[in-house]
């Protein structure tokens, strides 16, 4: 196993549990991105300006707080940082106790489709499995190397906060960090170059976060093209064009949220044999097998589905299919979550994918603010909707903008395994007042049953 992360995790103790003989080569620090740099820092810092935006908003509910709100960036890091080495931690401890597994610390590389040098040792094994993750995707833009910028990666540990920022994409490391910063009383600007934040999901999804993200005071454009980054009087400078005007904005600094591409430096795939596409990535079939029948690769190298969900079930299932299963994965049932507030979560296809199919389905909706508990708490942003078959009203969607969406779509991956329909789900009893029942609300106010 390449790489240590929640991917090769996976496979190394699926392997082992079929006690097979595994050595895991993780060239360091061990964790992988999801503890080290992705889900769990994250999450750590967005809990730090939640909790800012409450204090922000306390008066509505009639709790009259002091709002000059001191930020301690340095504090708000190193408890990040405690939370992580336990996590990192717990999970060296995991593999160092199993009997079946090897842990080898060094930078792997290829010599042959069976060996691998790690330093001064050649290793050699029967299967491979890939699982180096991936790496920041940063865009040839004229002027930026010059101006600096900085990555996701590089904002988990700023211990001192720029007083303003400019995020380059729309993607959810954006939207999530953005979030972070503008709360922690830092002036933000999102510059996305498709039409809509979150370009890959529906539209209206992305409309609820960008009315919110734009009523708090960030600012956020959007159908842009990049002219042109410089630095001015130690400020950088980003020149775009927006609705046919030309626009630049200016900001101590730059973050660079493009996205990520799978990270194989160093590894000598082309010692293998294996065949890559058009852009150097090893090509796979249905069961994450490489052309080299030996060799397979999960989690985001594999570049399918970068969730660490779908990471750890990959590399359960290519451990599997190297022992003799034959086992596929249906991404369609993994469920997904931006963690900005409000949040945003979905599971199974969206209105814009069975539009590209010509899948003929309907669309149930309900907003938030026609939720009990939600007009309680003030949280009265978004909506939740499913997509069903229009003949058969099996569920085969569900999307969710707004308060506790991450933990509200929990209750459509059962209905997605079993293919449940509506008449189903109508069934099924919730607590009231809660955010949860906005299921038997949907049902109530939307279906004809």
């Amino acid at each position: 196993v390449v790489g240590g992360g929640s991917a090769g995790y996976s496979a190394a103790k699926t392997a082992a549990s079929y006690k097979k003989k595994v050595c895991v080569i993780e060239k360091g620090p061990f964790g992988g991105l999801c503890i080290l740099k992705g889900c769990m820092p994250s999450k750590t810092l967005l809990w730090s300006a939640r909790i800012a935006e409450l204090i922000k908003n306390a008066k509505e509910f009639g709790i009259h707080v002091n709002q000059n709100i001191k930020v301690d960036a340095k504090h708000i890091v190193e408890r990040k940082n405690k939370i992580i080495k336990g996590f990192a931690d717990y999970r060296l401890d995991a593999v160092k106790k199993n009997k079946n597994i090897d842990l080898v610390t060094g930078k792997a590389s290829f010599i042959s489709k069976n060996k691998v040098q790690v330093g001064n040792k050649t290793i050699e094994g029967k299967n491979f499995l890939i699982s180096t993750g991936s790496k920041i995707f940063i865009p040839n833009i004229p002027g930026l190397k010059e101006a600096g910028y900085i990555t996701s990666d590089d904002a988990l540990e700023l211990k001192k906060l720029p007083k303003s920022i400019i995020f380059l994409g729309g993607g959810p490391i954006t939207l999530e960090l953005a979030y972070y910063f503008f709360n922690l009383g830092v002036e933000t600007t999102i510059i996305q170059r498709s039409k809509h934040v979150m370009s890959d999901n529906d539209e209206d999804l992305a409309e609820v976060i960008e009315k919110s993200f734009r009523k708090k005071g960030i600012k956020v454009y959007t159908g842009t093209s990049l002219k042109s980054v410089s630095k001015i009087n130690g400020m950088k400078v980003i020149g775009f064009e927006h609705g046919k005007k030309n626009v630049k904005v200016k900001a101590e600094e730059i973050l660079v949220g493009l996205g990520r591409t799978p990270d194989f430096d160093g590894l000598n795939l082309e010692k293998t044999g294996m065949k890559v596409d058009e852009r150097g990535n090893p090509v796979l079939n249905e069961y994450l097998q490489t052309s080299v029948k030996n060799i397979y690769i999960v989690g985001d190298a594999s570049k399918i589905l970068e969730v660490v969900n779908v990471a750890v079930e990959q590399g359960k299932v290519a451990a599997k299919n190297m022992f003799g299963k034959k086992e596929k994965i249906d991404y369609h049932k993994f469920p997904a979550a931006v963690f900005s507030h409000p949040e945003v979560a979905w599971i199974g296809i969206t209105e814009k994918e069975a539009k590209e199919k010509n899948i003929n389905v309907e669309v149930a909706k309900l907003p938030y603010e026609d939720l009990g508990k939600a007009v309680c708490l003030g949280e009265t942003e978004g909506f939740i909707k499913i997509i069903l078959d229009k003949k058969t009203k099996r569920i085969l969607g569900v999307a969710i903008v707004g308060h506790l969406a991450s933990d509200i779509i929990h209750e459509a991956v059962p209905l997605l395994y079993n293919k449940n329909t509506i008449y189903d789900l109508a069934k099924m009893q919730h607590i009231h007042p809660t955010f949860g029942e906005i299921y038997s609300y949907l049902i109530d106010d939307c279906c004809d049953l």
